[in-house]
């Protein structure tokens, strides 16, 4: 009987410290493994992640980023103005010709935040969707 208080106490420490990892959501989700850095990513993949947000955005996918993967992206993508077009450049690719003016002011003008640093401090971030 011990053993299973032990093994149990030790399933939820293990559950905790996944949680606190942020771990628990990719069993969840398989393809998300960890917090969003875009800095890590390649520019095809930053593009993946403007199509899987924007089709959220749009209500075409119940894939909904968390609110810190919308921020970290477009906090990168506002403070690295020289990856955005070549992100966007990367989606295009796949999107729906009709689609593209679309896209592009969601992309330039919803999504987008100028750089944390250059905001002014009374500025408060837009609400996210």
């Amino acid at each position: 009987m011990e053993r299973d208080a032990h093994a149990r106490a030790n399933t939820e420490q293990l559950r905790l410290l996944l949680e606190d990892l942020e771990l628990t959501t990719a069993q969840a989700r398989p393809e998300y493994t960890a917090p969003m850095h875009p800095a890590a990513l390649t520019v095809a993949e930053i593009a993946d992640q403007l199509a899987r947000i924007y089709a959220a955005d749009q209500s075409l996918s119940d894939d909904v980023p968390t609110p810190e993967e919308r921020t970290a992206l477009a906090d990168y993508l506002g403070c690295h103005e020289e990856i955005r077009p070549e992100a966007w450049a990367a989606w295009v690719v796949d999107l729906n010709p009709a689609d593209w003016d679309a896209a592009e002011y969601w992309l330039d003008f919803e999504f987008v935040e100028p750089c944390p640093e250059a905001r002014p401090p009374s500025a408060q971030p837009r609400p996210r969707h």
